[in-house]
């Protein structure tokens, strides 16, 4: 990330930057994308927080569970993404659950928000019990996005609004009504939380739809000096994912070619078997045994030719699965070019703050605030 924005400061100055303030520069650079940011997850136990986390991360990081209530405790995930550092995932307990739990919530809540950059509240998009959301929200988490606390609501699972049949499984979309539906499932949220619609999010973590728009909504969300630093993470973990479903397509067109050289292999050993055994009944000139033979010999030709054919039709469906999967995750990328320029211009923001404050370039960086605005 350093040399890249270096280089951009470099040429909009139009002159190579001093190495004893470029050092400066670099400094602020390795302190930014050294950060570890802190996402909080909030919303009811069953609503989707872990496969949203698992989605946007690239991982199976979050253990998925339909069991109720699971813990009282935050569930902590430190990520790390090898050269862009890491990032903190923080699966807050769902409220609703009881009344007295609920108070436990108050102080938890009250303790986690200050410290988090960036604050997810997930509701389940065919829950219409929201009762305790809202209550929670206005009285804890609403002071917090008033001072500017970062914050997106997100409506996960939108495949399941009726009419639900009207998914289309193979573009991964909602029909025209459904679609409809939707919309009006993320106005009422708007309205129940006060809040723009633009922070209102509707996604199916399952269905990878939507995700590109949160993690737009994410980077337009955050401060400038976050921006790139918690994008860098995203990205980072997607081509993670990628190159696993990638991987997962080559190892199963493997097996296929496995099943083919088995199936092969095991032909050759039955018609060795058989010979042998034609040669054997030929010297002691039993026909009645030496057609006995070819009788069997017949019969288990077409029982492994079955199941040579069944093997190698389920490895080649698995292949295919694979290889359409990771075709679609690399089609589908879920990290636009306008969210990539945004945090972009927001760190160059950043360092041209930073470098006003130096003499001898702070004069120039004035000037270039039109090229980043």
């Amino acid at each position: 990330m350093s040399q890249e924005i270096l280089g951009k400061l470099e040429d909009a100055l139009g002159t190579k930057i001093p190495p004893e303030f470029k050092s400066k520069i670099e400094e602020k650079l390795r302190e930014m994308s050294s950060y570890v940011p802190k996402v909080g997850v909030f919303g009811k136990t069953g609503v989707g927080k872990s496969s949203l986390c698992n989605a946007l991360f690239g991982r199976d990081i979050c253990a998925i569970s339909d069991v109720e209530a699971c813990t009282r405790d935050p569930k902590k995930v430190l990520l790390s993404f090898g050269s862009v550092g890491g990032l903190e995932l923080i699966d807050v307990p769902g409220v609703g659950e009881s009344a007295e739990r609920d108070k436990e919530y108050d102080e938890l809540y009250q303790k986690l928000l200050p410290e988090l950059d960036l604050v997810f509240w997930v509701f389940k998009a065919d829950d219409r019990a929201a009762a305790s959301d809202e209550k929670f929200y206005k009285r804890i988490i609403r002071p917090y996005i008033d001072a500017g606390k970062p914050f997106i609501a997100v409506i996960n699972q939108v495949d399941k609004i009726e009419p639900f049949r009207e998914w289309d499984t193979e573009e991964r979309r909602p029909g025209a009504k459904q679609a409809s539906n939707i919309e009006a499932k993320r106005h009422h949220i708007s309205g129940l939380l006060e809040l723009p619609l633009s922070q209102v999010l509707a996604i199916s973590a399952n269905e990878r739809y939507g995700l590109v728009e949160l993690v737009d909504a994410i980077v337009h969300t955050l401060p400038n000096d976050k921006k790139l630093v918690v994008l860098d993470k995203i990205k980072a973990a997607e081509e993670t994912d990628i190159a696993a479903k990638q991987a997962e397509a080559a190892k199963a067109q493997a097996e296929v070619e496995l099943e083919k050289a088995k199936a092969e292999t095991a032909k050759i050993e039955l018609e060795k078997a058989r010979e042998a055994a034609a040669e054997k009944a030929m010297a002691e000139a039993n026909e009645i045994e030496r057609l006995k033979m070819q009788q069997e010999f017949e019969i288990k030709r077409l029982k492994l030719e079955a199941e040579e054919k069944e093997a190698i039709r389920r490895a080649e469906e698995k292949a295919r699965i694979a290889k359409q999967e990771a075709e679609d995750r690399e089609k589908k990328r879920i990290i636009s070019q306008r969210a990539e320029r945004e945090a972009e211009n927001s760190t160059i923001s950043t360092i041209l703050d930073y470098a006003e404050k130096i003499p001898v370039i702070g004069g120039a960086v004035k000037f270039l605030r039109g090229f980043f605005s």
